[in-house]
C-alpha cells in the first residue's frame, strides 16, 4: 500500500463510495482523507450519475439534493470524449480477456483515473486492482 506521502500523483479521482462518505460524514472516509490533502480532487461523469440515481432512489427532498450539488462542486468534473470512450473500451477487453468482469460504470471510473493521470481512491480496490497502470489507493489493497 502506497502510504500518502509516498503518493506521487497529484491529481486524484475520486470513487463513488468515497464520495458519499464524505458527503454522509461516514467514519469510512477516515481512511482517504490523508490522500485528497494537498491534491486536486476530481470525479468521474458516471459517478455524478450514481449519486444523482442514489438521491432518487432514496426519494431525497429538494435540500438534501442541493446539498449534494453543492458537494459535488468542490471537485473537478472529468470531461467525456472520444479519447475517453477508447480508454474504456480498452480496459473493458483487457478484462474480458483475463476473465476478470468488471461493472461498466466501474470502467469509466477507471478510464477516467488513466486517461487524466489520476491515482483512484476508493473503498473498492479489488474491483479495480487488476487493471495495468491503475493506481489505486484502497484499504486492505496491497
Amino acid at each position: 500500500m502506497i502510504s500518502p506521502e509516498e503518493l506521487t500523483k497529484s491529481r486524484i479521482l475520486v470513487d463513488t463510495d468515497v464520495v458519499s462518505y464524505v458527503f454522509k460524514k461516514d467514519t469510512r472516509a477516515d481512511f482517504f482523507y490523508p490522500y485528497m490533502l494537498h491534491r486536486r480532487l476530481g470525479i468521474s461523469f458516471m459517478t455524478v450519475a450514481e449519486l444523482y440515481f442514489g438521491a432518487y432512489k432514496n426519494s431525497w427532498g429538494a435540500n438534501r439534493i442541493l446539498q449534494l450539488e453543492n458537494a459535488i462542486k468542490s471537485y473537478v468534473l472529468l470531461p467525456y470524449d472520444y479519447t475517453l470512450c477508447q480508454h474504456w473500451a480498452r480496459i473493458r477487453t483487457h478484462c474480458e480477456n483475463v476473465g476478470r468482469m468488471i461493472e461498466h460504470p466501474d470502467i469509466w471510473i477507471a478510464a477516467s483515473a488513466l486517461l487524466y493521470d489520476c491515482a483512484l481512491l476508493t473503498n473498492n480496490g479489488k474491483h479495480f486492482e487488476h487493471i495495468p497502470l491503475l493506481v489505486v489507493i484502497s484499504p486492505g489493497l496491497s
